[in-house]
């Protein structure tokens, strides 16, 4: 097991290839095998890729706090130190685009290229209630059908799902939602109940709820300071549509593309289609220099 202190934590990587750096980055309540092999496998045919463990999730540390895209920024930046990645493209989901987008700002010299996948990004959307997701109505009916009660007031609607879904007595339910727009990573595919476990843990025992609400000086200012090339791509599904159109009106060099009948993870149900328009987006950076 790869593992290295980076900025005070032990975090968990993987790399792959060789050739132009490209580093993943998953989202919450997930870990490196978000990132399915045929990806992977697409990807490292001609660069060297690097997937790992954010801090408090998989097979990193769970440090009490900390967990501000701002400090994972920070730990990716002593992680490809450590790498010798001095410049990379970068390919996020959900917080893991949230993260790509932090580091941009912080180090522009060291980012080839962002890819956004399906991100909150809380300068553009601060809530996330149900009934603004394109399909909250059908949404609320699937979830009432499964037997929970919907908190239609509650502004983090993703987080509260996240979290009820990873309890024990959701198990059933989770697999009721495969295949659906309001799909769950809580199966087999990553370590299933372990992660879960694992979720549930961070969201217990640290402050990662309060550190998710803060901006952390990721303000659409410094946003829009941003120079690399960006590509944003988002489920037709998606429930961060509010900040899919915010990257199109204030990040600069941004590419925006709609995934057809997707949902949010659409990267992991779809890692192909995922894979195909990343290559693209690469080989068009490549003509273009």
């Amino acid at each position: 097991m790869k593992k290295i202190v980076c900025n005070d934590v032990s975090l968990y990587y993987r790399t792959a290839g060789e050739g132009e750096d490209i580093v993943l980055i998953h989202g919450l309540a997930a870990n490196h095998s978000f990132w399915r092999f045929d990806l992977l496998l697409s990807l490292a045919k001609d660069y060297r890729v690097t997937i790992f463990d954010l801090r408090g999730h998989g097979y990193s540390d769970m440090p009490p706090s900390g967990y501000t895209s701002a400090d994972m920024a920070n730990d990716l930046f002593h992680l490809s130190k450590h790498l010798g990645i001095t410049r990379t493209h970068l390919i996020g989901h959900s917080l893991g685009g949230v993260v790509a987008l932090h580091y941009a700002v912080l180090y522009p010299d060291r980012v080839s290229s962002l890819v956004i996948a399906d991100s909150r990004v809380r300068t553009f959307q601060p809530t996330n209630y149900v009934r603004d997701w394109p399909n909250g109505d059908q949404a609320i009916i699937k979830l009432h059908e499964l037997g929970f009660s919907v908190p239609e007031d509650n502004p983090e609607s993703g987080l509260w799902l996240l979290e009820e879904l990873a309890s024990p007595e959701w198990r059933r339910a989770r697999q009721k939602l495969k295949g659906s727009s309001l799909f769950i990573p809580f199966g087999g595919w990553n370590g299933g109940q372990r992660t879960a476990e694992r979720w549930l843990e961070l969201l217990r025992t640290t402050t990662i709820k309060q550190d998710l609400t803060s901006l952390a000086g990721l303000t659409i200012e410094r946003i829009s300071m941003i120079r690399n090339p960006a590509l944003a791509i988002y489920g037709e599904h998606s429930a961060a549509k509010a900040s899919f159109f915010g990257l199109q009106d204030y990040l600069p060099n941004c590419k925006a593309e709609i995934v057809p009948r997707a949902g949010h993870f659409y990267p992991l149900t779809q890692p192909k289609l995922f894979a195909n328009r990343i290559k693209q987006f690469l080989e068009e950076l490549k003509e273009g220099n």
